[in-house]
């Protein structure tokens, strides 16, 4: 084969700069542009209006901001790469007579390194714009989550106020007494409703692994939205607490659709007894059977000292209106007595501090 290629040092570089302009021309001229605009139509901001709860199951599920033939081009422009790839460089390939098979034939290390460096560099630079894009899909549809679950189950709890005159605290503030049906509150059900529907889309134009990390990514940011919105406007009461866990079970169920780092939502549905327990039991559940707050045990060696109370502060019985003063309960001065420690809810809360990625560093920590 080396016969037909004349003046070896003459046919490695006239291939390698062949190599190198295909290169720049498939990418600078074609896919790069294509995937930099695929990310920059989607729109980050959610619609002004709140959604209208629930949505239509018999109908598509809204796309959270991102169609699916975002989708479908990410998957396209990835293909194309791979086949002019195959077509170009065809390493491994013997017979072909592309690029890896010329250059290994003039025996010419120079210009096969410097075609190599070529190649890894298109790809890296389409990964790069690739993530950049995939970054802004995640970006987009956590606003839409956010808008789904906080305004559009907002929504709902203000007109049901309008239309009963019930004072509400959130929508798990239900007072004790109201009888419960089995099903999920309006923007939870909704929600995963459009989580199941993307992830089709996401599952076929991703491998295994960016799945994986995209999902991941997702949940905890899921996470992190009904755990902020939770701790700085909610309040739960015991009847609440079991909507509330329904909720969370749906979410967790979707948002472990795949990945493996969900440890998070195991951590929420511990800190829900917190909601569930009568005050008298609560100190067991902080701190374990033998009342030591030092132990390591109960919510306090699991979820941490400060996250767990500022949890607990939440319940709609923490505080009472006592005359035109809202002061804390008595169960709750007696227990924090008991307990030995400050109640963190009295200053200001560091929101940061109960993120999903908070709680992991916590827990690589103590393992």
């Amino acid at each position: 084969m080396g016969q037909g290629f004349g003046d070896m040092d003459s046919t490695a570089r006239v291939i390698t700069g062949i190599f190198s302009q295909m290169c720049t021309f498939f990418g600078n001229s074609f896919l790069f542009p294509i995937i930099e605009v695929l990310g920059d139509l989607l729109d980050t901001k959610p619609p002004a209006a709140p959604p209208n709860l629930p949505f239509d199951e018999n109908s598509p599920a809204p796309d959270l901001g991102v169609d699916g033939s975002f989708w479908v081009g990410i998957e396209r422009i990835h293909s194309a790469a791979k086949a002019f790839d195959r077509e170009l460089w065809a390493e491994q390939r013997k017979g072909s007579e592309r690029v890896w098979e010329i250059l290994e034939a003039t025996g010419s290390h120079t210009s096969l390194t410097l075609a190599k460096v070529q190649r890894v560099s298109f790809f890296q630079e389409l990964e790069e714009r690739g993530e950049t894009a995939i970054l802004r899909a995640l970006d987009t549809i956590s606003t839409h989550v956010s808008w789904v679950l906080v305004a559009g189950s907002e929504n709902v709890l203000k007109n049901r106020v309008l239309k009963m005159g019930d004072r509400s605290g959130g929508p798990y503030a239900v007072p004790a007494g109201v009888a419960l049906d089995n099903s999920n509150s309006p923007a939870v059900k909704s929600l995963t409703f459009c989580l199941r529907a993307q992830f089709v889309h996401i599952q076929a134009a991703l491998t295994p692994q960016s799945l994986s990390a995209f999902w991941t990514a997702l949940s905890m940011r899921l996470y992190d939205i009904l755990g902020t919105r939770l701790l700085q406007h909610y309040y739960v009461s015991m009847v609440g607490a079991v909507n509330l866990s329904r909720d969370v079970e749906a979410l967790r169920s979707v948002a472990m659709l795949a990945g493996t780092d969900h440890q998070h939502w195991d951590m929420l549905r511990e800190l829900l007894t917190l909601y569930m327990t009568p005050p008298n039991a609560l100190k067991t559940i902080l701190v374990g059977p033998e009342g030591d707050p030092n132990s390591g045990k109960g919510l306090f060696g699991q979820a941490g000292k400060v996250q767990a109370l500022v949890f607990m502060s939440r319940r709609v019985d923490y505080r009472v209106k006592v005359g035109n003063v809202i002061q804390k309960s008595a169960w709750v001065v007696e227990l924090l007595e008991d307990l030995g420690v400050p109640d963190p809810s009295d200053g200001n809360v560091n929101i940061a501090m109960y993120s999903a990625q908070s709680l992991r560093n916590r827990r690589l920590k103590l393992s």
